[in-house]
């Protein structure tokens, strides 16, 4: 057993870590103008959020004349794009992502970059029928450009009913009164992915949740294939897999051992084979997966017993 004086040290040792930096960043658009005009303010930046158009009530096709030049700015200093379009519940959903869509491929669409809808407007619809736009326009955006897009709106807006189906996708929520990466978060959200924290000038300023580059363009950019070649492992059994929007898998199957194991893809990469029960399985397994991260595994037992093991974590456990 180690000594107070070891437990007092290594127990500072982990208060005094300091806590991993988030991601700076902000959202541009013809307000802000150029880069030219907007960079310095920013100051140091990981990723930018960039309006490209707007479809407007009575047919206008608002194209962001700046949005040219702050995409290859952002390109070409190695930033994290995020282009994103103003939504108007009162117009067409399938040609607001279809123009949308046309004028981001102009400007060159790679797989690290990211999409949002920025939702902030009923056009005087109900929230029912906002609601089921916004959930038509994400999963067009989902579909047409094959990455989770990021929902931008703010508080009362969540909390009115307007967003209430786009729980599954990233929300980027605008709570200037909250300290910078402590936002308040409205359902159906359980967590939040950007924090607008600050509006008061001439530039708005953002925090993402994720620490690192890489890990940001995995999660919100077009997910990776994973390597299908070979995955070892000891599977006696058919298989079954499940995926998320994220692109996070797990495949799983009965081992020589009989218990069934999984593997996972996440962050790019295949994690190890790992036993997941606690009981040897009679039948291969089989899995199913919904929102952010959460997932069902059944199998049967010896006994003959059907088990149920459930994960909140995109598969990384099983309890």
């Amino acid at each position: 057993m180690p000594n107070g004086r070891a437990v007092v040290s290594w127990l500072r040792s982990v208060v005094n870590r300091p806590a991993k930096k988030k991601l700076h960043g902000v959202d541009v658009s013809s307000y802000q103008g150029r880069p030219g005009q907007w960079r310095a303010e920013a100051g140091t930046i990981t990723w930018a959020g960039v309006k490209i158009t707007e479809l407007q009530p009575g047919g206008v096709r608002y194209v962001n004349p700046d949005a040219a030049a702050d995409w290859d700015w952002l390109h070409r200093h190695q930033k994290i794009r995020i282009g994103y379009l103003f939504g108007h519940p009162s117009v067409s959903a399938r040609e607001t992502v279809s123009f949308f869509d046309t004028e981001i491929r102009k400007l060159g669409l790679r797989d690290g970059d990211s999409v949002a809808l920025d939702i902030e407007v009923t056009d005087g619809l109900g929230a029912g029928t906002v609601d089921a736009w916004c959930a038509e326009v994400t999963a067009e955006l989902h579909r047409k450009t094959g990455r989770p897009p990021v929902v931008y709106t703010f508080l009362s807006f969540a909390e009115a009913g307007n967003t209430n189906r786009l729980g599954k996708y990233p929300l980027w929520i605008a709570d200037p009164s909250s300290k910078a990466g402590k936002p308040r978060v409205p359902g159906p959200w359980k967590t939040w992915t950007l924090h607008q924290y600050d509006i008061s000038g001439p530039i708005d300023r953002d925090l993402a949740i994720y620490t690192s580059r890489t890990a940001m363009s995995a999660a919100l950019g077009k997910p990776k294939e994973p390597d299908l070649k070979d995955l070892g492992g000891t599977n006696t059994s058919a298989l079954c897999s499940v995926r998320w929007d994220n692109g996070d898998t797990v495949v799983a199957g009965i081992g020589k051992d009989g218990f069934v194991r999984a593997i996972r893809w996440a962050g790019g990469k295949w994690g190890p084979w790992k036993g997941i029960t606690s009981e040897k399985a009679l039948h291969p397994p089989s899995m199913v997966a919904w929102g952010n991260g959460h997932g069902h595994l059944y199998y049967t037992n010896e006994a003959g017993d059907v088990i149920e093991i459930g994960t909140g974590d995109f598969g990384e456990t099983w309890t």
